[in-house]
């Protein structure tokens, strides 16, 4: 019974021994495979004193490449985005001074339709040829405001003709331009005159009629 009681008392002792001496050696053998692998990475960042040289050269000289096409990159953008030249004639603004010479004429005449006939006539003061002529106006009701068409519902219009005018010679407007049953009267805003030459000019006017004793037109 005693030798029974040895052999079992022997045979937990070198297991508990043997548990033990694996803990250990598990625990040595994991300390020294971290310190080897954190060794090993700060090698690779550190790296030799050449090659970190070298990486950083080649970083810098990827940057300044990078920088130098997004400099011609926005050269290009400011290149592709200037607006193409305009066919379109500079246009002058001037006052009626030596341009036309006082209305002999200014006023509008009313329908049984509401429809208004305007009559303005001037004469080209200037040495120039007129080939075309457009008359900006805007139209009001008896307080001021601004009064609109019945169809359109435009207070503002553009009227164009075309010439030619030579100097000395009178012209203007007699059009039946609108429907309104409100309107009080009639400024002349802008008159832009387009000389054979190709120049350009706009009149600043803003002169305004209330008389209604005007014809109309058929």
């Amino acid at each position: 019974m005693a030798k029974k009681l040895n052999i079992i008392l022997s045979f937990l002792l070198v297991i508990i021994i043997s548990f033990c001496c694996g803990v250990y050696f598990s625990e040595d053998l994991g300390y020294n495979r971290s310190a080897s692998t954190t060794v090993k990475a700060e090698q690779t960042l550190a790296g030799d004193g050449d090659d970190a040289e070298q990486m950083k050269g080649t970083v810098n000289k990827a940057s300044n490449e990078n920088d130098e096409e997004d400099e011609a990159i926005s050269a290009d953008d400011i290149q592709s985005g200037d607006d193409p030249p305009s066919d379109e004639p500079e246009v002058t603004q001037v006052n009626a001074e030596n341009r036309i010479s006082e209305p002999s004429e200014f006023k509008f005449g009313v329908n049984s339709v509401n429809g208004i006939t305007l009559s303005w006539w001037v004469t080209n003061l200037t040495d120039k040829t007129i080939n075309y002529y457009t008359v900006k106006l805007s139209t009001f009701n008896p307080v001021g405001d601004p009064s609109y068409d019945e169809h359109s519902g435009d207070s503002s219009f553009n009227i164009r003709y075309v010439g030619p005018i030579n100097p000395g010679e009178e012209f203007g407007v007699f059009s039946r331009f609108t429907y309104q049953a409100t309107l009080d009267s009639i400024r002349i805003d802008e008159v832009e005159l387009e000389y054979a030459d190709g120049t350009v000019e706009s009149i600043i006017y803003n002169r305004t009629t209330t008389d209604d004793s005007g014809l109309n037109s058929k």
